[in-house]
């Protein structure tokens, strides 16, 4: 039994191990840091463990390296915990499982635990010999939590006990003596189900993403020098605000009357200035104001803008002085009020032209930093198709520029450490990128500059919280930032959002969705374009040469994934455009046609009928993998009938020169009503041409005749597919 409260200090602190000495090192043979202190490694003995030199992200949390044992009381649970998490630290046990890296150190000891208290209270004490199936069935249906753990979350804890049976030989009592579950496999046991074939990350629908990305560079390219120059002002702000309070306290004359007096000498500036009483822009408390004026409630006076501006150590010494809140209510009735008040000047908005918002207080600004720093993150990551891990390493002066051959395009080249598949240390890797992404690393630089000199941090993304007990590092703050920055653009907004909405919910990002988006697009909307001025082709071009030939770059990898599931998608909506009579047309059409009707007639799709969707796109699989998307067409690519080759034939070439494609007359193209729109467009503007009466007879006949050309090509996708 777990021993009472009163037992508990006649224990001892820690029963020794029969494998592991008291001066065993914990780090012995682990990959530590080079700048590590060797000396304050953690011992075997040791109730606490850091194990932050074998810690190599510097975005890691403190309490995910740090294992507290001195909080388990019962000593056999306490050793039983540290062999536990040492041996699965170091020990590869052939057949079964490597070591787990140091950064699981801390949910282990969390799993080890569980299980121990199971066993406190199933068996009455954590005896390993005394476990049996039946015990571990009851430990499994425990594990599951009445269903609210989910089957991947339930392997963790399954593991355990088929962890103490393998690692036997390293546990003092021995371990569990025989194989748990006949040598199933945790995640059978748990009933997890394989993975998906497919990135079950959901991808970003091109409104949704297109609206973020384009606020997002407004918000690096407009918003952040007037949020970088209020932080500026309102750090001099408070750096002055010391100054006067230690002049202050050294003339001995921190009296109300002098507050008031410099208060009198701000308000009669701001009078001279045609500035008025500010007040905060949301209430920072319950408290609220009656203006005398309209009689509507508002946020209360910004008593802290003025505690800065007079030198006072807190906002009370302004509100409890009668006369002072007398004189400032005084001022509000002649002056008028103003959101925010600090001085910094906001922009005008190109598209509204008008200022982009009020001025900054010290809540605004830092929801507004905040947001800035979700925008930053959007474009880094969306825009060179990094990981999170790999954003979240980059360091001030990161960015580096450089010319081609040529001279003529600039490159910005990202430095990063890439973690996956690379061990604990990583490698250092160099990313190809664009412009913008230039632009918000050099705003991020600024925007975290004070935090990282207040905290000696080196990374570039930082938490921007004040708050002593907020993380240093920004880590898995990364995925609220961005859903504060669609919230925060969602409210300024009005009645309608700024990102539109998915069935009238609004879409939770995840950091996740943002590199699998960006690859789904470069592979199947290559001419797209990103928030209308950057193309996807621009990108694409830059991440490539990013990527090539680097053998951790793997974006090339995950766009190749991206293409095949984006053809198949494709295949699949050129069927159901089928279905519904909306095509295909062109020359490949009729290919096209016999082959949707022999699926249609397997499958036996009728109306009414719920179609087997996994079937039908293993049946049209041999479609999708020739399948490209194009602009005007789409091509189902064979080389030996391509006219786009015609010139310089090539039977190992795997795409369609789309360049060079003639629609109407290739076997592989084929169109649907996605591109009627931009062949009418065609059309319109050669009839626009036909208007003018300069034209020799001979142009304006040939543009009649390509115009008639044009209207045969998509005369089967307006007359229904016929």
């Amino acid at each position: 039994m777990m021993p009472s409260a009163n037992n508990a200090s006649l224990e001892p602190t820690s029963l020794p191990s029969a494998v592991y000495g008291d001066d065993e090192p914990v780090l012995a043979g682990i990959p530590v840091r080079e700048d590590a202190d060797r000396a304050q490694f953690p011992r075997f003995g040791d109730d606490h463990w850091d194990l932050g030199a074998a810690i190599f992200r510097v975005n890691a949390r403190y309490s995910n390296y740090r294992l507290n044992f001195a909080r388990i009381i019962d000593p056999v649970t306490r050793r039983l915990a540290k062999e536990y998490v040492l041996t699965r630290l170091r020990i590869h046990v052939p057949g079964y499982r490597a070591p787990c890296g140091v950064a699981w150190a801390i949910r282990l000891l969390r799993y080890i635990q569980h299980f121990a208290a199971f066993l406190n209270a199933h068996v009455g004490a954590v005896d390993l010999r005394r476990i049996d199936q039946p015990v571990l069935d009851a430990y499994l249906v425990h594990a599951r939590d009445g269903g609210r753990r989910t089957p991947h979350e339930t392997v963790k804890y399954v593991e355990v006990p088929i962890d103490l049976h393998h690692l036997s030989p390293w546990l003092s009592e021995g371990g569990i003596g025989f194989l748990p579950w006949r040598g199933r496999a945790a995640h059978h046991v748990a009933k997890r189900p394989p993975a998906p074939a497919e990135n079950a990350t959901p991808r970003i629908p091109e409104p949704i993403i297109g609206a973020m990305l384009r606020w997002s560079l407004k918000y690096v390219e407009v918003f952040a020098p007037d949020i970088l120059a209020a932080r500026a002002e309102l750090d001099a702000l408070e750096a002055r605000c010391e100054q006067l309070m230690a002049q202050d306290a050294r003339a001995g004359q921190a009296l109300a009357e002098t507050y008031r007096a410099r208060l009198i000498k701000w308000l009669e500036a701001r009078r001279m200035a045609g500035r008025r009483v500010p007040i905060w822009e949301r209430a920072p408390n319950v408290a609220r104001r009656i203006d005398p004026q309209t009689g509507a409630e508002t946020p209360p006076y910004n008593l802290h803008l003025m505690r800065l501006h007079v030198g006072a150590p807190e906002s009370g010494r302004i509100s409890q002085s009668e006369p002072t809140a007398r004189m400032i209510d005084q001022a509000a009735a002649e002056l008028g009020t103003e959101v925010g008040g600090l001085d910094t000047p906001i922009s005008v908005d190109p598209d509204t032209g008008l200022p982009w918002r009020e001025r900054f207080d010290g809540l605004s600004l830092a929801r507004e930093e905040r947001m800035l720093q979700g925008a930053c993150y959007v474009i880094c990551a969306y825009l060179t198709g990094m990981r999170d891990s790999e954003v979240q390493a980059m360091q001030p002066g990161c960015v580096s520029t450089e010319r081609s051959a040529d001279g003529l395009i600039e490159r910005y080249r990202v430095r990063s450490t890439v973690y996956k598949r690379q061990g604990a240390r990583g490698v250092t890797a160099d990313w190809i990128t664009i412009e913008p992404v230039a632009r918000a690393v050099a705003v991020m630089e600024i925007l975290s500059a004070r935090n990282r000199r207040e905290k000696g941090l080196s990374s570039l993304w930082v938490a921007l919280k004040d708050w002593p007990w907020s993380a240093d590092h920004l880590g898995i703050g990364a995925t609220p930032t961005l859903n504060l920055l669609r919230e925060g653009l969602d409210a300024r907004s009005g009645n309608e959002p700024v990102i539109p909405r998915i069935a009238d919910e609004p879409w939770k990002f995840t950091t996740r969705q943002l590199r699998r988006t960006i690859a789904w697009y470069i592979a199947n909307r290559p001419f797209g374009t990103i928030a209308g001025k950057i193309q996807y082709k621009h990108a694409s071009v830059a991440m490539f040469e990013g990527y090539a030939g680097s053998a951790h770059g793997d974006f090339r990898l995950a766009v190749e994934r991206e293409r095949a599931l984006g053809q198949l998608d494709d295949i699949v909506a050129h069927y159901e455009a089928f279905l519904h009579h909306d095509g295909p047309a062109g020359p490949g059409a009729t290919r096209l046609r016999r082959e949707f009707a022999r699926v249609q007639d397997e499958l036996g799709d009728l109306p009414g009928r719920i179609v087997d969707r996994k079937r039908l796109r293993t049946m049209l699989a041999h479609l999708g993998r020739t399948l490209h998307v194009g602009f005007l067409n789409d091509c189902l690519f064979e080389a030996a009938t391509a006219l786009c080759l015609a010139a310089s034939p090539d039977p190992e070439r795997t795409a369609p020169a789309l360049s060079r494609c003639s629609p109407d007359r290739c076997p592989n193209a084929c169109l649907t009503a996605r591109h009627l729109q931009p062949w009418r467009a065609s059309i319109a503007e050669g009839e626009a041409l036909l208007s003018n009466g300069r034209l020799t007879l001979l142009q304006r006949a040939a543009i009649t005749q390509d115009n008639e050309r044009k209207r045969r090509l998509i005369a089967p996708l307006i007359d229904g597919g016929t």
